[in-house]
């Protein structure tokens, strides 16, 4: 009976270490890129086939590959546009952030971003703000732009934190221009489908970071509506929304059945 019991406590052991290495050092270190194509009808004719790479969450750590996988993977994607929704820090010691930013807009692709909610409670923003636009990455606060003709990207600040402000937002967007909204936390789609925008992209969940198995939950979701809108593709309200997994991790650097991810959005004419 005893060496039943001592068997089965190793047996448990080791599960819990495979467990702990995994979620610790492999995981973490996975990048996998989701393909989605989505129709639209106002979407402009020259825009047809237009792709976005949306990236989020950095929280960004010099000594993790998932970094120089991202990057490379960017590359091979090769898309129009490049989105990232926020959180580029991990901590507040850390904004070598800026850097990474850099090589990305080193590849030679527009970059749009905003801010999220570690980037609010954490730094100076408008400091930081001005080096990620000396670093080349087109930062859109409360505000748009039109990126083609007919064609915005709507940013707000950060709504977890409070600050967004969806009529500062799409103030000047002309009625049936397509725009495309770029938020942090998912909480927000309600309100912003009010605004009619074609898709609201976001990140902020990590897709749970830390999954339950067998269950569609996660251990800690920062958001009101729990895993409602855990991970990937929604329609709320007639309202395309995409929630990222990330590249990052927060507080506990694991992940464990929600691997980083880059989302490659093909556009389409309906």
């Amino acid at each position: 009976m005893l060496k039943k019991i001592v068997c089965m406590l190793l047996i448990i052991a080791v599960l819990i270490g495979v467990f702990l290495v995994y979620s610790f050092f492999v995981e973490p270190n996975m990048l996998s890129v989701t393909n989605v194509n989505l129709f639209f009808e106002n979407l402009p004719e020259e825009k047809n086939g237009l792709k976005i790479a949306q990236i989020s969450d950095l929280h960004y750590n010099k000594d993790a590959p998932i970094y120089e996988k991202t990057l490379k993977k960017l590359r091979e994607i090769n898309p129009d546009l490049i989105v990232i929704t926020g959180d580029f820090i991990g901590s507040k010691k850390n904004t070598k952030s800026v850097e990474y930013c850099k090589r990305i807009a080193e590849l030679g692709i527009p970059v749009y971003a905003i801010m999220g909610n570690w980037d609010h409670n954490l730094l100076e923003l408008s400091d930081f703000e001005k080096k990620l636009e000396d670093a080349g990455i087109h930062l859109l606060v409360n505000s748009n732009k039109e990126i083609f003709k007919n064609f915005f990207f709507a940013g707000t600040d950060d709504s977890f934190t409070g600050y967004a402000d969806l009529a500062e937002t799409f103030s000047g967007i002309p009625q049936g221009a397509f725009a495309i909204l770029l938020t942090h936390s998912p909480d927000i789609i309600y309100d912003a489908a009010k605004c009619k925008p074609a898709l609201v992209l976001c990140g902020h969940t990590h897709g749970g970071q830390v999954k339950i198995p067998f269950t569609k939950k996660a251990l800690y979701v920062p958001s009101i509506y729990g895993s409602r809108f855990l991970e990937g593709l929604f329609k709320v309200n007639g309202v395309y929304m995409y929630v990222n997994r990330g590249i990052g991790n927060s507080h506990l650097r694991m992940r464990f059945m929600s691997v980083p991810e880059i989302t490659a959005f093909t556009l389409r004419k309906k």
